[in-house]
């Protein structure tokens, strides 16, 4: 398709290239995900892929080697060390992250939680941006910890971002007897 020719974003998910252009309908207000950017009231791809939609957005979804913090992600991560009031934590991404020390539910400079090298966190990212290292926190938006968390007991296994996204989108008869928390930052815990 050439750069002048826009189509619409297709219903089902289709196979797309770098350069490809999309109108976006007056009516939907439409969130742009990974793999796209938003120019002159179109959506142009910037990643090869398979373009994919629902009613509040639209992504290109391919099978990346190593994840990209995005903002409001829900991730795990490892907690590799302790910088002053902040801890570094590794959540498969090519930099570290960093959480303040009060970033949970309820936490002050006197009462916080201690947590050491090899703790497991569930957390959503709140600053993510491609120049400096993304953070977490153990909170929402109003400041409840609504499941984000210090995980405790069971396993945590690395493996692809591919599986991780399988995971989330079927409900899969190996994963029926577990409690399974993944993500696309190559982390499941169960």
């Amino acid at each position: 398709m050439s750069e002048t020719e826009k189509n619409e974003i297709p219903d089902k998910p289709s196979i797309v290239v770098c350069g490809d252009t999309f109108n976006i309908p007056s009516d939907k207000d439409l969130t742009v995900g990974p793999g796209l950017v938003f120019r002159n009231n179109a959506v142009t791809c910037t990643k090869p892929g398979v373009i994919k939609s629902n009613d509040r957005s639209v992504w290109i979804d391919r099978n990346n080697r190593r994840y990209v913090p995005v903002l409001e992600e829900r991730v795990i991560g490892i907690i590799i060390g302790r910088v002053m009031d902040e801890y570094r934590i590794d959540i498969g991404g090519a930099h570290v992250a960093m959480m303040s020390s009060i970033a949970f539910e309820g936490a002050t400079q006197r009462n916080k939680p201690e947590l050491k090298p090899g703790n497991v966190v569930f957390g959503r990212v709140i600053a993510a941006n491609k120049d400096v290292e993304p953070e977490l926190a153990c909170v929402n938006k109003k400041g409840k910890a609504n499941g984000l968390q210090v995980l405790e007991g069971g396993h945590i296994v690395q493996c692809s971002l591919g599986l991780c996204r399988k995971l989330r989108q079927h409900k899969s008869p190996l994963t029926q007897p577990f409690l399974i928390t993944s993500n696309r930052s190559n982390f499941v815990s169960g």
